[in-house]
């Protein structure tokens, strides 16, 4: 602690805590429970340590542990900036924005205004019968089997092809899609992940110019041929748009639908109040995205700043657990329970504030078909026997392996 002092003689002792949740043994069993220790201590803490290359120089970062003090960040973009946070561009040597999440104001409504109408309802409900047959034609391939591992033959695959089918990309194209989103996410070395990086904006850069210069009917076609107060959209703009999705739309609504039925495997009875009143259905989507924040967002301050008594620096970084607010015992009774019935659902599992996803209404209805399909298509499951689920706490914490049987 001592070397940290120095570091930062400004960060008082006690409220300098060492966190790295990969290391916690519990956390291989359940990320969530293991995280909700943070409750424990300061609602704000400093996490020494500069393995991230964001705090470099910085000497680690705050880490804010409580759903009102995380909303309150998120919803504060003057102070708490988002520009470029996530790193994607700097992993190859560049520095260009995902778009709108990587925009500060006012230029971020600008894009915001442009693309909200692609997200909402009207606009979901269109393509519901596509990605229902997409879940449909999944579980299909499964269900004689008596039980599969899910992510592999759902988790993942499904809302790939939703991504794909926005795009107007060829479904053959899924695996490559996410050997990148696997390499970019959690690719073992620097240079691992700065290959899918670079792999990933060259095919995206192809596919603006092939939109632009012969478009059809998908959202890329879109994005290409898009104006803003008269111009076309610069072409990295365009790039951070489609790099955006692909990077929203395919691992964090996969993460969400692991945990979820790995809840639904352990807790039969979930299963069957769904499975006796399909009405139920919508409630329980909500307490799943409440009990399952899966992403860890990051923000950096752009002024000194002093939130809940604690006095930050311009340039610090602020992490925001999303995982951590989702059982805040302050908000939530019995957090770690998943109800149905819970009338508090309120969360920050889609974030809040300006850069609150823009993908949520799609994510619901992708999280609404995957359950009723299921209950409707497959018996009561269960963790194969023998076998334990496999998860992970780096980047967007999620699910590696979910053997079910049935």
């Amino acid at each position: 602690m001592s070397a940290l002092v120095a570091e930062r003689p400004d960060v008082p002792a006690h409220l300098v805590r060492r966190w790295d949740l990969s290391k916690d043994p519990d956390a291989a069993i359940c990320p969530y429970r293991a995280a909700a220790k943070l409750q424990a201590g300061p609602p704000i803490f400093f996490n020494p340590g500069e393995e991230d290359p964001r705090t470099k120089g910085l000497g680690g970062s705050w880490v804010v542990t409580r759903y009102e003090l995380q909303r309150e960040v998120l919803q504060n973009a003057q102070v708490f900036s988002s520009h470029l946070i996530s790193g994607f561009s700097r992993l190859i040597g560049e520095e260009w924005p995902l778009v709108p999440l990587e925009l500060d104001p006012p230029e971020h409504m600008t894009y915001r205004m442009l693309l909200n109408p692609l997200f909402a309802p009207a606009k979901i409900n269109a393509l519901e019968a596509g990605v229902r047959q997409s879940a449909i034609d999944l579980i299909e391939k499964v269900r004689a089997d008596g039980g599969c591992e899910f992510m592999e033959a759902f988790g993942r695959p499904f809302p790939v092809g939703v991504f794909m089918r926005l795009m107007g990309l060829p479904l053959e194209e899924a695996p490559t899609f996410l050997e990148w989103e696997e390499g970019l996410l959690r690719g073992p070395t620097i240079e691992a992940r700065a290959s899918a990086a670079r792999s990933i904006k060259e095919y995206l850069l192809e596919l603006i110019a092939k939109r632009r210069a012969n478009p059809v009917d998908d959202l890329a076609s879109f994005v290409a041929n898009s104006e803003i107060d008269g111009k076309p959209i610069p072409p990295i703009r365009a790039l951070g748009i489609c790099y955006l999705l692909f990077v929203g739309g395919l691992d964090t609504v996969a993460a969400t639908l692991g945990f979820t039925f790995r809840e639904l495997a352990q807790r039969p009875e979930l299963q069957r109040q769904m499975r006796a009143d399909a009405d139920v259905i919508p409630d329980a989507v909500e307490e799943f995205i409440r009990a399952f924040g899966v992403v860890t967002s990051c923000r950096y301050l752009t002024r000194d700043f002093e939130l809940a008594g604690v006095k930050m620096r311009k340039g610090d970084i602020v992490t925001i657990p999303f995982g951590v607010a989702s059982r805040d015992e302050t908000e939530y009774r019995d957090p770690h329970v998943v109800d149905f019935k819970r009338e508090n659902t309120r969360n920050i599992s889609f974030a809040a504030g300006p850069h609150r996803c823009i993908g949520s209404h799609l994510a619901r209805r992708e999280f609404k078909i995957a359950l009723e399909e299921w209950m409707t298509r497959v018996p009561e499951f269960h963790i194969k026997p023998g076998t334990q689920p496999v998860v992970h706490s780096v980047g967007v914490w999620g699910v590696d392996d979910l053997r079910l049987a049935w």
